[in-house]
């Protein structure tokens, strides 16, 4: 069906296009009716129509000065009638030199119409044949070029700037396929929905483009910073529930798509492996092997953490355990190295290299972590601890734990007063405060770094009320937990 609008300030000529015309019969269909020039140009603008038939005169845009604004502003790629009581010669001239397809005088006749709408069928379904073709070698052009992208092609950087717009912008992307245990022959492809998905974001003003990845498997990349916007919206278009979506972001210009690509098979392969290897363990068991590194190095052993990354690494061989999985593993580590000693520097991703390169890298970057802590700790362990720098260390590592002032001076065989003015003078807030600022820090870990539910980081954290975590939060952070989660997730992307 064509999609037709029509304008006219005469009430009674509106009815009379609802009513005397069979759109049907000729293949078009009425999609709205306008009773001036501007509104008829809004509902152009919204609509998309492929056939205008407007009135010369009305209020506000005339039906020629309409017919101007359209060229000037997207150009006149649908067919446009004149329909009008006045038969001079100046408007009928205007008429041509703005490309008007036809100029049909008052008052309509179904029969005239019916024939014009006949007559406009053949030059309607040549332009609706070229938009298909432009369509279809656009969409292989694209296809194109995403794919060069993804190989890592120098010339299709170049290519992707004049075809998808800006090397400047955020990047993320969404792979799509059936689900292991939701095939379904008769649904529609991920191709497909990821294609309806893009268009309606293209219409929201959000540059998105569906490729095909691999058979079976799709992917659409956004110019967009939060992948879970663009997961949603690709849900939101329905037939969801038999693809399976693994979404990769942070990235920007499209010299990065090899590893924003990466990055979404990487979490292809970890959903795959949950799932395939859940029953057996594998996953607490490499976590708990992971921990033993971090357990080394932070007592200074570094021997002893090199020997535990080469036994992380055989348990990678054994479960013959996929490269994206050990790179979450690995970036836990460094996480938690980072938190050790600041802009410590990355080690690249297994995906992008050997894992006999990775396994030395992370060897030699746990060494020296673990020499530095034992140079450290023999340094202490020269000087007479004071009680107030013992009392702050065990804050430090039990502020997890119900602490309670009172008890901690007696621990340390102090006043309660005095631990609590000298504590104060250290770190510039009272007993109490620290305690909840260390929660804090470690809750924004977790928020960061994790899917944890609020109610679950509060109980980890020793607090048995979520309201009273979150307002504690609050107090330190200056926001609630779900507001800095939400933050934090747009910032990464």
């Amino acid at each position: 069906m064509y999609k037709v609008i029509v304008a006219d300030d005469e009430p009674l000529m509106l009815e009379g296009w609802k009513t005397i015309i069979d759109w049907n019969k000729f293949g078009y269909e009425l999609c709205g009716a306008a009773s001036d020039g501007d509104e008829a140009l809004e509902l152009v603008e919204r609509i998309g129509p492929d056939l205008l038939l407007t009135d010369i005169r009305m209020p506000g845009l005339s039906g020629l000065d309409l017919i101007r604004v359209l060229q000037e502003r997207r150009g006149l790629d649908m067919k446009s009638v004149i329909v009008s009581g006045y038969a001079e010669f100046d408007y009928a001239r205007q008429a041509l030199r703005f490309g008007v397809d036809r100029y049909v005088l008052k008052p309509i006749v179904s029969e005239e119409i019916h024939e014009l709408l006949q007559e406009l069928r053949a030059p309607l379904d040549s332009v609706m044949e070229t938009r298909r073709s432009s369509a279809e070698l656009r969409g292989a052009a694209v296809q194109s070029c995403i794919s060069g992208l993804l190989r890592g092609e120098p010339a299709a950087v170049k290519e992707a700037e004049m075809l998808l717009g800006p090397d400047n912008r955020p990047l993320c992307m969404l792979l799509a396929e059936p689900g292991l245990e939701k095939r379904q022959e008769n649904g529609p492809s991920a191709r497909a929905v990821l294609e309806r998905a893009a268009e309606r974001l293209q219409a929201k003003g959000v540059k998105a483009w569906a490729f095909d990845d691999a058979p079976s498997r799709a992917g659409l990349m956004a110019a967009c910073s939060t992948p879970a916007w663009l997961s949603a919206s690709v849900r939101s278009e329905g037939h969801m529930s038999d693809l399976s979506l693994y979404s990769g972001a942070g990235v920007q210009g499209y010299g990065a798509v090899p590893l924003l690509h990466a990055r979404a098979m990487a979490a292809r392969e970890q959903s795959y492996l949950f799932r395939r290897t859940q029953k057996e363990g594998s996953y607490t068991e490499m976590l708990t092997a992971a921990q033993n590194i971090l357990t080394h190095i932070e007592s200074g052993r570094p021997s002893a953490a090199e020997q535990s990354v080469s036994e992380l690494f055989k348990l990678f061989a054994q479960k013959e355990v996929p490269s994206g999985w050990i790179d979450s593993l690995i970036r836990h580590i460094l996480d938690r190295l980072s938190d050790i000693r600041p802009h410590a520097t990355e080690i690249s991703a297994v995906s992008a290299r050997s894992r006999i390169s990775a396994e030395k890298e992370l060897k030699l970057r746990c060494r020296i972590e673990a020499e530095r802590i034992a140079e450290s700790l023999a340094a202490k362990a020269e000087i007479p601890e004071h009680p107030l720098r013992a009392a702050i260390a065990h804050v430090n590592e039990h502020y997890r734990d119900k602490l309670q002032l009172r008890e901690l001076a007696q621990k340390l065989g102090m006043s309660p007063v005095y631990l609590g003015q000298a504590f104060k003078k250290e770190t510039g807030c009272c007993f109490n405060d620290y305690v909840h600022r260390l929660r804090a820090e470690e809750a924004q870990r977790l928020l960061r770094r994790t899917d944890m539910k609020i109610s679950e980081i509060a109980e980890r954290l020793g607090y048995h009320d979520t309201e009273y975590f979150s307002a504690k939060f609050k107090a330190a952070t200056d926001e609630l937990p779900s507001a800095y989660r939400i933050r934090e997730q747009v910032t990464v992307s």
